[in-house]
């Protein structure tokens, strides 16, 4: 078993892990290796208060691993500690909490286990099975569960990557103290389990989760798994595949697995996060499509080809002023501007000295937007003056009606044949991860809700409406 990073085993503890497996086995679902080791770590117990060490237990995994049948076991395993027993599983909708327990009151038919089973409901939002403790398994959609209220056990979180930031914070901030008080009530610690594949652009809540515990940030009572292909794999190749998927010659043959694969077609993305559980970090409403980008690209200009051509700079700071992007704007002789990425400065701190140098060097102006992560670095500019008192850098005046025309104007221009961009890596990913927002029938970059840097191509913009709006040259007044 390959993992990609996650918890180690602690030996020095005991765990319950064994006792799960045997409900899983009883249940006819055996646990394969992956779905023991998580058993066997999220089972682990603290000596000094007698039950779980972790309270928190994060799972990610591609499809067709089992996830579901270790969830299942997890939770029947679970409403077996003691009387009285709540336990909660939530999906992205009613309906999809619903059909899986279906199948799980299917799976327990037939079973050993259906003598400890006292009812199963099967109302339209009341679906439950009672046990004959008095323990309890509920499907409920995730929404529901933030406004539930009620004492739990242990919570399942299937499918979190469909959460935003805002709906995955009010849920745990709904069922966290629910849980706390379980202890002291049963001499068993309450559990959430948050289970899911990799996200996508919108999964602002599982996405940061998963990208702290993969920086080292790990509660002291969380344990996390995290299984797929390494990140430099390619999720094409079955091999590769089949080498990390856990369940992969378990649970089904590389025979299967092509067939899984031509079921995408020419979704590759897809493919890769659903069997190589890679995120899928295009967005859903990409503000450049991908063959417009591509088509529009010119080899980069260098300083010795300007001949004389009128410039304009433009800079651009990522949200939380991570980064800071400096683009040109050139005119060309036949009236048509091509956009070229320059520099990707760490933070603010050494921004003023660079773009003022580009500034006097080549006697340019720059634009910038006023607001935002912008604003600070634009104020610094502006108070900068020569021995004279004079300022050292000209800004391009930019307006917020302006600032709201930048981007399509960008996008038109390309359309149209008037602009271009010159070829850049760092650009064409700041291009591939920057989403939109809309403000009535203008839309902007969203820089928190894109998925990487959008400084590079924000910069962009500006340098190609800032170059068709230069301010006119000033000379001075004679007496």
């Amino acid at each position: 078993m390959l993992i990609r990073g996650g918890t180690r085993r602690d030996e020095t503890r005991r765990t319950l892990g064994p006792r799960l497996a045997g409900i899983a086995a009883m249940m006819g679902t055996p646990l394969i290796p992956w779905q023991r080791y998580v058993a066997d770590v999220a089972c682990e117990i603290d000596e000094d208060t007698g039950t779980f060490h972790y309270d928190t237990i994060v799972i990610s995994t591609p499809r067709q691993c089992g996830k579901s049948a270790l969830v299942d076991s997890s939770d029947t395993f679970n409403a077996s500690l003691g009387r009285r027993r709540r336990i909660a599983y939530a999906a992205q909708t009613g309906k999809d909490a619903e059909d899986h327990f279906k199948e799980y009151a299917e799976l327990m038919q037939g079973t050993r286990l259906m003598q400890k089973v006292r009812k199963f409901r099967f109302s339209n939002g009341g679906m439950s099975v009672s046990f004959t403790n008095g323990s309890t398994i509920s499907p409920m959609a995730m929404t529901k569960i933030a406004g539930h209220g009620k004492q739990m056990d242990k919570v399942t979180i299937d499918e979190a990557f469909s959460l935003t930031k805002e709906a995955g914070d009010t849920i745990m901030d709904a069922i966290i103290p629910t849980m706390n008080t379980r202890l002291m009530r049963t001499g068993v610690a309450a559990q959430r389990w948050i289970t899911s594949t990799e996200g996508n652009a919108d999964s602002t809540y599982f996405n940061p989760l998963l990208d702290g515990l993969r920086a080292g940030d790990v509660p002291e009572r969380t344990c996390w798994f995290d299984f797929g292909i390494p990140e430099d794999a390619d999720p094409e190749d079955l091999d590769v595949v089949m080498r990390y998927h856990p369940a992969a010659g378990y649970l089904w043959y590389k025979p299967q697995l092509r067939d899984f694969r031509e079921g995408f077609g020419d979704n590759v993305a897809g493919w890769a996060r659903a069997f190589g559980n890679r995120r899928d970090t295009g967005v859903s409403d990409r503000v450049i499509a991908a063959d417009l980008w591509e088509t529009t690209a010119v080899a980069p200009i260098k300083p010795a080809e300007l001949d004389g051509r009128p410039i304009v700079f433009a800079a651009a700071v990522d949200v939380d002023a991570t980064n800071t992007s400096v683009s040109v704007g050139i005119v060309n002789q036949d009236g048509t501007v091509t956009t070229q990425l320059l520099k990707v400065l760490a933070g603010t701190g050494n921004a003023p000295d660079e773009i003022t140098r580009l500034c006097t060097d080549y006697a340019a102006p720059l634009v910038m937007d006023t607001r935002g992560p912008n604003a600070d670095l634009r104020d610094r500019l502006a108070s900068l003056t020569d021995s004279y008192g004079d300022p050292l850098v000209r800004f391009v005046e930019l307006s917020a009606a302006d600032y709201l025309a930048v981007g399509q104007a960008y996008v038109s221009g390309l359309q149209n044949h008037t602009v271009t961009h010159a070829l850049d890596t760092e650009l064409d990913m700041s291009v591939a991860k920057s989403a939109r927002t809309w403000s009535g029938d203008a839309w902007r970059i969203t820089r928190r809700g894109s998925t990487g840097l959008t400084s590079p191509l924000e910069s962009c913009m500006l340098a190609a409406w800032g170059a068709t709006h230069q301010p006119e040259e000033t000379t001075p007044f004679i007496v």
